[in-house]
């Protein structure tokens, strides 16, 4: 029943009986076996402060910082340019993989899309197809400033890493992927939050309905 009992500071006595018992066990042993110290002239203050500081340290360690919440959405690209959102897809039961993407205005609307049915594959050639077939259609499309967003920090990253890629095994894709961006003329690829790629990522979730093979579409699907 003591040890529920607070001591001042809001320390409870079995964390005082706990450290006290450690630092007496521990003066003890070195007084036994000859090791030179200097004992403490006030015991009693001495482990008092050492309990004080663990409770403050134990309290600041427990503290968890506050949370901001963010909103993460879709930005519209400026009004001179158009923006690409591109995602790939893995379904983990069959492999299949397909990928989508979208084209939309500073105003959001729909100007272009695509889904593709890959067959079965890794997640990263899914990813990758995307990013080929995205500026593919933006070509197809007469688009000069492109700005593309996609939420594969890897690929981002591949892309960027382009002249020391020459034995990675999709380099030949990664290749024709950066030729047809610098084909586009005015083309940034950047890497954003899943929250902020979510049509993209729909599209390349509902490619697993169609039949293999990209499909185009001018408006938003049903």
């Amino acid at each position: 029943m003591l040890s529920k009992v607070k001591c001042p500071d809001g320390i409870r006595r079995n964390v005082i009986f706990t450290i006290t018992c450690w630092y007496f066990c521990n003066w003890r042993n070195k007084h036994i076996f000859n090791v030179e110290v200097d004992m403490p002239f006030t015991s009693r203050n001495t482990t008092f402060i050492v309990v004080v500081e663990w409770v403050k340290a134990a309290n600041g360690f427990g503290e968890k910082p506050d949370r901001i919440h963010i909103f993460l959405a879709w930005e519209p690209p400026t009004i001179d340019q158009l923006k690409l959102n591109v995602d790939g897809s893995k379904k983990a039961a069959t492999n299949i993989i397909g990928a989508g993407g979208v084209i939309r205005d500073s105003s959001g609307d729909w100007i272009a899309s695509f889904a593709v049915n890959l067959g079965q594959g890794h997640i990263l050639e899914a990813e990758f197809w995307g990013l080929y077939f995205g500026p593919k259609l933006a070509i197809e499309k007469g688009i000069t400033n492109l700005a593309i967003e996609m939420d594969a920090a890897i690929v981002v990253s591949l892309i960027q890493q382009i002249n020391s890629l020459q034995c990675h095994p999709l380099a030949a894709l990664v290749h024709s992927c950066c030729d047809l961006m610098i084909q586009i003329g005015n083309c940034h690829l950047v890497h954003i939050y899943g929250e902020k790629n979510c049509v993209a990522d729909c599209l390349a979730n509902w490619s697993y309905n169609l039949d293999l093979g990209i499909y185009f579409f001018d408006e938003t699907p049903i």
